[in-house]
């Protein structure tokens, strides 16, 4: 058997192997992932005994370390959108970094259903059964993503070593722009046009216009236009059901405070990360989680937008890795 082996509906690899089959199980489609880093790719069925109908869930582990890491990506967002944490942590050796797609987005199954977002709670945690992630597990959630942790986090705390929760919300009225524009962009045929209207829905004018870092490009605009179109080139279109469903589900959450009482008393340190700039989640949102909670930091970035895992991505990652620390010292 070489380097790179090939077991029963998933694989593990790396960038200068060639993978071949050691089973005669029948190989699904998967993206071509280009990281230099070990990875691996699988298919986790889901729902089975809960849901009408069954589906497969793809999910990435990036790296090999023994700390665990779940990421869990925003409404209607493939897990490729997680890519400036994957490729960092990573390749360090310390962490194994799971990513997935949600139900009805990219490679996992599920179309137009009716669910809300303890549904998606129940999904990771088939997840992570699957992959016997039982304790110590390390979660983010972005977003719908945090909105799923929440749900998490009361059906099955004594997994989680820490929660971080970013651009989220317990629920109660929030801004409709982003997911009105999630939703007309259905009936806009031009995809580069479609693109652009998720760009500036989700980072504001002023950091779109500067100059990235890097220099790489003219302005962030392009060097994001750029992640976006290769981020999409490793994922599937979304069907129009799944779209809205996610939106509806997304819109429908609700944590009460004696919910969040709960998730404080199971002692689960807790980390809030919010900006001052956002059409998915107003910043009071994120200013409640933290004092229910009682979180360890409370971050709000100024002038960046919605997809702060993007925009600040440097800064987050570091933010991240202070707050594991700590919550692997409490």
């Amino acid at each position: 058997m070489s380097a790179t082996t090939a077991i029963v509906g998933e694989m593990t690899t790396t960038a200068t192997t060639t993978i071949t089959a050691t089973t005669t199980v029948e190989k699904r489609p998967m993206p071509e992932l280009p990281w230099k880093h070990a990875y691996r790719q699988g298919f986790a069925t889901i729902g089975e005994g809960r849901c009408r109908e069954p589906f497969s869930m793809y999910y990435e582990l990036h790296g090999t370390g023994p700390k665990k890491v779940a990421l869990l990506m925003g409404m209607n967002s493939p897990c490729q959108a997680w890519d400036y944490q994957t490729t960092h942590f990573g390749a360090q050796g310390e962490y194994t970094v799971l990513t997935f797609d949600a139900r009805g987005v990219g490679w996992t199954g599920g179309s137009w259903d009716w669910y809300n977002s303890e549904d998606w709670a129940r999904d990771v945690i088939d997840l992570l059964d699957h992959l016997g992630w039982t304790q110590d597990v390390h979660a983010v959630g972005h977003s719908a993503g945090g909105q799923a942790l929440l749900k998490t986090l009361l059906l099955s705390p004594e997994r989680f070593r820490s929660a971080a929760l970013l651009n989220t919300t317990a629920g109660g009225i929030r801004p409709f722009t982003g997911p009105w524009v999630f939703i007309s962009n259905l009936f806009v045929s031009d995809k580069s046009k479609q693109m652009e209207r998720l760009m500036r829905i989700n980072y504001t004018e002023n950091w779109l216009n500067e100059k990235p870092e890097d220099g790489s490009y003219n302005t962030n605009f392009e060097k994001l236009q750029a992640r976006m179109i290769a981020r999409n080139s490793r994922t599937k279109p979304q069907t129009a059901g799944s779209l809205v469903s996610q939106a509806v589900a997304s819109l429908r959450h609700w944590v009460s405070a004696s919910d969040l009482h709960k998730i404080k008393a199971s002692g689960i340190p807790t980390l809030v990360v919010s900006n001052s700039w956002d059409n998915y989640a107003y910043l009071s949102h994120s200013q409640y989680l933290n004092d229910m909670l009682e979180s360890w930091k409370f971050v709000v970035y100024e002038d960046t937008g919605h997809n702060v895992p993007t925009s600040r991505h440097k800064e987050l990652n570091q933010l991240l890795s202070d707050f594991w620390k700590h919550a692997d010292n409490v």
